[in-house]
């Protein structure tokens, strides 16, 4: 008898230390979300003054990535032939404007997240997504590199995209 009672406590901590281990990673996955993207509601002289500021620090040097005709990315040149960077990059912004939403989107993504994870990120809602993923993005490279306009996407919709690393 004594021992199933003692069945009944291990199988009762084992429950409430794994109750405990979801609550604390959905409460992690709550933190970052909420300290790493932001949405904001935002008018189109709001949106343009967000992406001025946003690209300031870049001003004047080209982007990494460019869009042909049909929206579809591509490397301006080989980023393995660009010069290491002073500092190297740590981080990779997102700053999205969703027009028919009148939604800015801010994000913020460590790299070391980007290593680790599906880079895959959708920013419109029925026209074609614009898509992290299409970018091949080598984090290395961008490391490597230093702070850089990654690219300065304006889609046939007016959505406007903007990605860079510091």
């Amino acid at each position: 008898m004594a021992s199933r009672r003692t069945w009944i406590w291990v199988l009762g901590g084992v429950l409430g230390v794994g109750l405990v281990a979801m609550l604390a990673v959905a409460g992690a996955g709550v933190y970052f979300v909420t300290s790493h993207i932001r949405s904001e509601r935002a008018n189109s002289v709001e949106a343009t003054r967000a992406f001025d500021v946003a690209a300031g620090p870049l001003r004047g040097r080209p982007a990494l990535f460019e869009t042909d005709d049909l929206d579809q990315p591509r490397p301006a040149r080989p980023l393995s032939l660009l010069a290491n960077g002073s500092t190297p990059a740590t981080e990779l912004f997102l700053l999205a404007w969703k027009p028919e939403e009148g939604r800015l989107v801010h994000v913020k993504l460590p790299f070391w997240m980007l290593r680790i994870g599906k880079h895959r990120m959708r920013i419109s809602g029925k026209s074609p997504s614009f898509d992290l993923e299409r970018l091949n993005l080598d984090i290395d490279e961008l490391e490597r590199i230093g702070p850089a306009l990654v690219m300065d996407f304006r889609g046939q919709d007016s959505i406007r995209v903007l990605v860079w690393t510091q």
